[in-house]
């Protein structure tokens, strides 16, 4: 009972829920034939199936034909065939390749930054004339006569001091020292180690401990950049003078151009940090030398 409940598409159930109403309509049509349209589609697909089952096995018994794989030995091969095996291996060798054409990748440009330091700017080496060469140079028969005394040295008339020189007189040698009440100085290529005058350019400038590219480095890499020039962006040269002593020591070191905010007073800082130089030498003797350093700055605050 239960089960008769619970198959609406029994005809009774059909009968109770469509009584007093139109059965022609399609809704009863379906239920009522439900049941007959589900079995007939079930047996048409197990049909078709069970077909195709017995088709492909009898084609595989009956009508499928198999060749057997032909296994090639020594013995079977004959003058013939290995000829024509050879001709078919030398038209392989024989068909060119074509190469493959590689594109060329065009060179990797790297760009360079440009240095931020224009470092030592070298003075030009001024020749004097020959005629405003005030030292005479001692010929050699003059050098032979035992009679003649030669300086390494020239000499200025005091008309109230008398000087007296230091240098190789023929066989002597004197210190030198001055007396009078007229001060006097003197020149030429003499042996005189008390004269402070300042050279811009020497027979031989004095170059840093290591090399000019040394130097640059040192000043690049240890240039204390002031956090209120970082703040404004400053940017452009800075001219910074020294005097290269005999011992070798920066001295007399100011700024010539400044662009402010502290950068001038931090190159100073740094130069009086520098190791001593080579001196410069003239004539065989240790000289100051005046030296002219810009320094290229480029602020960029972050």
């Amino acid at each position: 009972m239960m089960n008769s409940k619970l198959n609406i598409y029994r005809k009774e159930w059909l009968d109770v829920i469509f009584a007093g109403r139109n059965k022609m309509y399609g809704a009863y049509e379906l239920r009522n034939l439900s049941d007959k349209a589900t079995n007939v589609g079930l047996g048409i697909v197990v049909s078709f199936a069970v077909l195709l089952i017995a088709g492909s096995y009898a084609y595989n018994k009956y009508f499928k034909q198999t060749v057997p794989p032909v296994i090639y030995t020594v013995q079977d091969i004959g003058p013939d065939m290995l000829e024509e095996i050879q001709k078919k291996v030398e038209e392989k060798e024989e068909v060119p390749e074509e190469p493959v054409m590689m594109k060329e990748k065009a060179p990797q440009q790297v760009a360079q930054d440009v240095s931020k330091f224009d470092l030592v700017r070298m003075p030009d080496i001024k020749v004097a004339k020959a005629n405003q060469v005030t030292e005479e140079l001692v010929s050699q028969d003059e050098l032979k006569n035992p009679n003649t005394m030669t300086s390494r040295i020239t000499l200025k008339a005091s008309p109230s001091g008398t000087y007296i020189a230091r240098g190789e007189f023929g066989s002597s040698k004197r210190d030198g020292d001055i007396t009078g009440s007229k001060d006097g100085s003197l020149s030429g290529g003499g042996t005189d180690d008390n004269s402070n005058s300042t050279f811009t350019s020497v027979e031989i400038m004095p170059t840093p401990v290591g090399g000019l590219p040394a130097f640059m480095k040192w000043i690049a890499e240890n240039y204390n950049f002031p956090q209120q020039a970082l703040d404004q962006g400053v940017s452009g040269v800075i001219e910074v003078s020294f005097v290269v002593e005999k011992d070798g020591s920066l001295t007399d070191i100011a700024v010539k151009r400044d662009m402010k905010f502290g950068t001038g007073d931090a190159a100073i800082n740094l130069l009086k940090k520098a190791k001593k130089w080579k001196p410069g030498v003239q004539n065989g003797l240790k000289v100051r030398v005046a030296y002219t350093l810009p320094i290229r700055l480029s602020a960029v605050s972050q």
